[in-house]
């Protein structure tokens, strides 16, 4: 099958679950066209096996007299089609588009996130009358929806998101048929996330991967971990991940006095936080609002205990006792409670961990899980 996939930003080191995918569909015979509303790394696309395509935001007028010359009512018909939800000058550089790299010719369009991009797949295949599917994620859907955004969901041949928590939301909010939106998990590759027998850290380190933004909750950890020194719990905490609230939070650290036990590593890439996670005793995600996080099913996989708290697509990776803790949101106590409980039971450590890593590997498998993608299509397509 020949697939085009619109993208926001590719390739992206931080933006792995539609690159790894797209990796295990080309794997698996499919030709793959990767298309980017803007420009991501450029030196990323060496590594690259299929072709990655980004789309212009300005007009050429030589292309669009060609493109015009070579089908005037095609062109007429496409501006009038696409001009109303994307504008003169986008709808002209998207058929230039369209005609240089033969969409029309592709069996299928899919995007990643209902975004601007998903937007523009949707109306070519709608114009060209190929099948379109897409996959909506979390913040898609809940923050920053589009305002085809019920449209998309209604025309597409296949609407995935990837948790029962965004499809209630979506068939409350929009008063979707349940029928049209299909819940297939993202997943990573379980077989490369593997503690292989090495000892578990004799340091106590709690570790955290996410964005500091207020609503990822840091604040919150940082309080937990007011707490635990308080208790004197030997600990060390470490925080990946950088964002606006760096300095905030910074200045809390100093505030409490933490600076010997709480440790903000900034950015780093995602082939050296494996690294990290072996190190580590516990994973702490302290969010408002999440899908499921890539980082959580990493954490998982390396067999390591995750507290994480009670919200939206979370209890469907973690079952609390049994392979994690969920607390409240924004309940620093509670968070506390369940790192020193941690703390307190190594054995329980081992055995919540060698739980969530089995739950990985049944549920967020990503080759199991784009093996059902691809079927998904092949039926439906």
């Amino acid at each position: 099958m020949k697939i085009v996939y619109f993208l926001n930003s590719y390739p992206n080191i931080h933006k792995i679950v539609a690159h790894d995918e797209m990796i295990e569909m080309h794997n698996r015979g499919h030709y793959i066209l990767a298309v980017s509303n803007y420009p991501g790394e450029r030196a990323l696309t060496e590594k690259i096996p299929f072709q990655v395509a980004t789309l212009k935001h300005k007009v050429t007028l030589v292309p669009s007299l060609f493109t015009f010359l070579l089908n005037p009512i095609l062109t007429v018909k496409f501006i009038k089609q696409l001009k109303p939800h994307i504008g003169f000058i986008e709808t002209l550089s998207i058929l230039n588009f369209t005609r240089v790299y033969n969409i029309k010719d592709f069996d299928l369009i899919h995007a990643h996130f209902v975004s601007n991009a998903a937007l523009k797949g949707y109306l070519i295949a709608k114009f060209f009358k190929i099948p379109f599917s897409v996959t909506g994620h979390h913040s898609d859907i809940i923050f920053n929806p589009l305002p085809e955004l019920k449209e998309i969901i209604n025309e597409s041949s296949l609407f995935i998101t990837i948790s029962n928590y965004n499809k209630k939301y979506l068939i409350d909010k929009y008063t979707i048929d349940p029928n049209k939106i299909i819940v297939n998990y993202c997943g990573i590759l379980t077989d490369q996330y593997d503690r292989k027998n090495l000892d578990y850290p004799v340091q106590f380190t709690v570790i955290s991967v996410t964005g500091l933004r207020p609503i990822k909750g840091v604040q919150d950890l940082i309080e937990a971990c007011k707490i635990l020194t308080e208790e004197k719990i030997p600990y060390q905490c470490q925080i990946i991940g950088g964002g606006p609230d760096q300095q905030q939070i910074e200045e809390l650290i100093g505030k409490y006095n933490l600076t010997e036990h709480v440790h903000l590593l900034g950015k780093i890439h995602p082939d050296q936080i494996k690294d990290y996670l072996l190190k580590s005793s516990v994973f702490v995600l302290p969010s408002l609002s999440e899908g499921i996080p890539v980082a959580v099913m990493e954490a998982m996989a390396m067999e390591l205990p995750v507290i994480a708290t009670d919200i939206t697509g979370l209890p469907e990776i973690i079952e609390n006792g049994i392979n994690g803790y969920l607390v409240p949101p924004k309940d620093p106590q509670a968070l506390a409670n369940k790192i020193m409980e941690l703390y307190n039971d190594p054995k329980k450590r081992i055995a919540l961990g060698k739980a969530a890593h089995q739950t990985i590997v049944e549920k967020f498998n990503l080759k199991k899980n784009v093996a059902r993608f691809e079927k998904l299509i092949t039926d439906r397509i």
